[in-house]
């Protein structure tokens, strides 16, 4: 049988990332089933990210005249088109990158189905009247455009995408990366990079019985509260891309995993958010089995009050995350039932394989 072949757009190096995979140093969820789709006929082709070439550095200077063009990463792109005879299908893990292609797409001009996960709705600004067209075009072009929240695919619908487009696809997490589940030691540990409101988190620690860490990079964790707090410690990880079976970049997954392993729940504080963030963590949480405090956010479909594994906070409310991180110190067996229901979800359907499966049917569909 021949296999499906299958281009992959994305921005970052999923080359990269499927090395750090095979060496135990990342959960396989990060490749969003890439690494998976070749138990289902397909034969994935990864694009070059970054991409560097005439078109890169020409859409470096369309940049610098701000011009409201959505065209995504021109460079791959542009290689995509090169080898459309050798294509049976686009498969894009993030909606960031092939924009030109369901212009052309949607005009008629590019043969190859597209597949688009969407992570994020199209924010909202001043020159929105010059983009809405652009946005109409990115809709048309896609064959299909898998949502990882509710939320998204009602943005998506509000904005004139077609139901048959859209699907919901959940994330799900690497159980054989996380290991079996171990109970929870103490404290809750904050971490992540979007969106983040570690400064509520500390402010919280310091008025509060429980004692905290913080893993941020480096430059990001300057205000005094940071290193005045008795019961907060503070992890600085340097702002560099790691570099596979070298000990280089920010920390390891390995070594984060097991900060947050030696701790009762994973915080996930966040400022105010129109878009996804946060679930990457939860991700985390989930495959580790903890208890779980995050602000609240529309996007997180998961309801972890309703699921019994956490409790959602409102944005910059230091009292709430005074008074829940006093409960987790005062409730450590509530703490560790809350963990064991967490990972009793990743092994249901919030596991990556699960989603590898909805996946290839998905792209299959569009064949």
């Amino acid at each position: 049988m021949t296999n499906i072949r299958v281009l992959i757009l994305n921005n970052y190096p999923m080359d990269r990332v499927v090395q750090e995979v095979d060496l135990k140093e990342t959960p396989d969820q990060v490749l969003f089933g890439v690494n998976r789709i070749h138990e289902y006929g397909f034969e994935p082709i990864f694009l070059p990210y970054p991409a560097i070439g005439r078109w890169s550095k020409f859409q470096t200077l369309l940049g610098r005249f701000r011009i409201p063009l959505e065209l995504g990463d021109l460079q791959q792109q542009m290689l995509a088109l090169q080898l459309s005879s050798q294509a049976d299908l686009v498969y894009a893990p993030c909606g960031s990158q092939t924009h030109l292609l369901q212009y052309l797409r949607a005009l008629g001009l590019y043969k190859v189905p597209i597949v688009t996960l969407m992570h994020h709705s199209f924010l909202k600004g001043k020159l929105d009247f010059l983009r809405n067209w652009q946005r109409s075009l990115f809709i048309r072009g896609a064959d299909k455009l898998p949502c990882l929240s509710k939320a998204l695919t009602k943005d998506l619908r509000g904005i004139g995408a077609n139901h048959t487009k859209l699907a919901l696809l959940e994330w799900g997490t690497d159980l054989e990366f996380y290991g079996p589940w171990q109970p929870p030691g103490f404290g809750v540990i904050a971490t992540g990079r979007t969106g983040r409101d570690f400064l509520t988190f500390a402010k919280a620690i310091a008025q509060s019985r429980c004692h905290g860490t913080v893993i941020g990079l480096q430059g990001q964790l300057d205000n005094p509260i940071f290193h005045t707090s008795s019961n907060l410690k503070i992890i600085e990880a340097r702002n560099e891309q790691p570099v596979p079976g070298e000990n280089r970049g920010w920390l390891k997954y390995p070594e984060l995993c097991q900060h947050m392993r030696n701790h009762g729940a994973i915080a996930i504080p966040l400022f105010a958010q129109r878009n996804l963030a946060g679930l990457t963590s939860l991700m985390d949480v989930l495959g580790l089995g903890r208890a779980v405090l995050m602000t609240r956010n529309r996007h997180i479909d998961i309801d972890i009050e309703a699921e019994g594994i956490g409790f959602w906070l409102e944005p910059g409310d230091v009292d709430g995350w005074v008074q829940c991180l006093n409960w987790v110190q005062d409730h450590p067996g509530e703490i560790q039932d809350m963990g064991r229901r967490a990972r009793k979800m990743a092994e249901g359907k919030y596991g990556s394989h699960h989603f590898s499966t909805r996946l290839a049917k998905l792209l299959k569909s569009v064949l």
